[in-house]
């Protein structure tokens, strides 16, 4: 079977073992990014990458169903963004240090996407874009508080940086409470951070009661991405943005993950609740490193007049904004086909868990909307996972890693955190999803029926 990789040859023999310790002599860790290099991850130091398969430098072939964390729309190598970015690069150049109409080109095909921004700016990860975010609210406003919720997850930068999967003893029994740092060298502005439990109106109704007259905005995932793949209860996020406005502050949906994915106009648009704030990245980017935050007009004068500064040489700059003008043309062009299909795909492979896990009688929560899609090992049967606390509580972290494992070693490839989704993308196929579910039933019965 193509993609099969025995357990000796994760081992240090293997050329990703070796790669990676050669790496850890130059690059902290052995990467830029400890998400890729966590202890408990098999050695994968990726060669190359084609639709919805990828492969290492010892020659094995995966599944991907990780899809770079999100960005792979299309797929690994889309031809549509490849052309778009060799023909800016060659025939106009990939830096030009001035406006380009690409960039307004983008602009105005985002705002046909999502309704709620009237204006926007680029930037370069979700990080930048979270953190813009967050200043405009504060400067708007004039207040200095923000409400988050436990579990999600805005970038690492210095505002909002939390410890987002904080220990359960860690954290406040009323619901609320004083943001964790995610980090050591952190400054002060994370005080001015109160984390709530999500999906938990009381919680946040108590967190405006103490703190309103301050709080600048609330800011959420509007689906739980960090967490397990939360879905909002019926009425929450209509409920959230009322409560934010009677309290006089604005409602800002990260929507990193779920901008473009959910459906082509993110969350806000399956849910129709319109945000004050949105921030966007990954899909729309097509694997090419790009975000953007958007507003009203009025809001957005903030930074057209000052007093707010947003700058960055590489924001908005033209390689970036050809993939993403590629991607936007293409879901524009069929939004109905390309959405249905990933939603065919998602379900049939969310469903086709949901059938292994019964017949094996394993507990399990099987989440997807559209091309995300979360599949929890539990330690037991439970009703419903709906906050951080509750992932955290229930969850079988040890033997999703292992079931992991198994599946990585037979060539299909999702993130071993069992707090991180999967992804689905374009170039994935049904027959690819019968490939999947057939070594998922293997997997399951070898590392998950007690």
């Amino acid at each position: 079977m193509s993609g099969t990789v025995s357990r000796s040859e994760a081992t240090k023999s293997s050329v990703s073992a070796q790669v990676l310790e050669r790496a850890k002599k130059s690059l902290a860790g052995g990467d830029s990014s400890t998400m890729r290099v966590l202890p408990y991850h098999i050695p994968l130091v990726a060669d190359r990458a084609e639709g919805c398969r990828l492969w290492d430098v010892d020659g094995n072939e995966y599944i991907d169903l990780n899809m770079s964390y999100g960005p792979l729309l299309l797929g690994h190598r889309p031809k549509a963004v490849i052309e778009a970015v060799t023909r800016q690069i060659s025939e106009q150049g990939s830096q030009l240090g001035f406006p380009t109409e690409v960039t307004m080109r983008v602009a105005e095909k985002i705002k046909k996407l999502f309704p709620s921004i009237e204006l926007l700016r680029f930037a370069n990860s979700g990080t930048e874009a979270c953190a813009s975010a967050v200043r405009l609210a504060k400067t708007y406003t004039g207040r200095n508080k923000l409400i988050m919720f436990e579990g999600h997850y805005h970038g690492w930068s210095e505002a909002v940086f939390t410890k987002y999967h904080a220990p359960l003893e860690e954290l406040p029994e009323c619901g609320y409470g004083q943001a964790i740092p995610g980090t050591s060298g952190m400054g002060d502005s994370i005080k001015d951070v109160i984390t709530v439990q999500w999906n938990d109106l009381d919680a946040l109704e108590r967190a405006l009661a103490e703190h309103g007259p301050d709080v600048c905005a609330v800011m959420m995932e509007p689906i739980s991405g960090n967490a397990g793949l939360l879905m909002p209860r019926d009425g929450y996020l209509a409920t959230v943005r009322e409560m934010a406005h009677d309290a006089g502050a604005l409602l800002i949906f990260d929507e990193v993950i779920t901008g473009m994915r959910v459906s082509a106009g993110g969350a806000q648009e399956h849910y129709l609740v319109s945000p004050d704030i949105t921030v966007m990245s990954k899909a729309m980017g097509g694997g090419y490193p790009v975000s953007a935050f958007g507003a009203s007009a009025e809001m957005m004068q903030c930074i057209v007049k000052g007093p707010l500064f947003h700058g960055g040489v590489f924001s908005g700059n033209a390689i970036v904004m050809s993939a993403a003008e590629a991607v936007l043309d293409t879901v524009l062009a069929d939004r109905e086909g390309i959405y249905g299909h990933l939603h065919s795909v998602a379900d049939q492979l969310a469903n086709g868990i949901k059938d292994i896990y019964s017949r094996l009688n394993i507990p399990a929560q099987v989440n997807h909307l559209g091309p995300l899609l979360a599949a929890m090992i539990t330690k037991e049967e439970v009703d419903g996972l709906y906050n951080y606390r509750d992932v955290r509580r229930h969850a079988d972290f040890e033997r999703y890693i292992q079931f992991q494992h198994w599946m990585q070693q037979h060539g299909v490839y999702f993130h071993p955190n069992e707090f991180e989704p999967m992804f689905l993308s374009t170039a994935h196929s049904s027959q690819d999803i019968d490939e999947v579910l057939e070594r998922w039933e293997e997997g399951a019965r070898q590392c998950l029926v007690r």
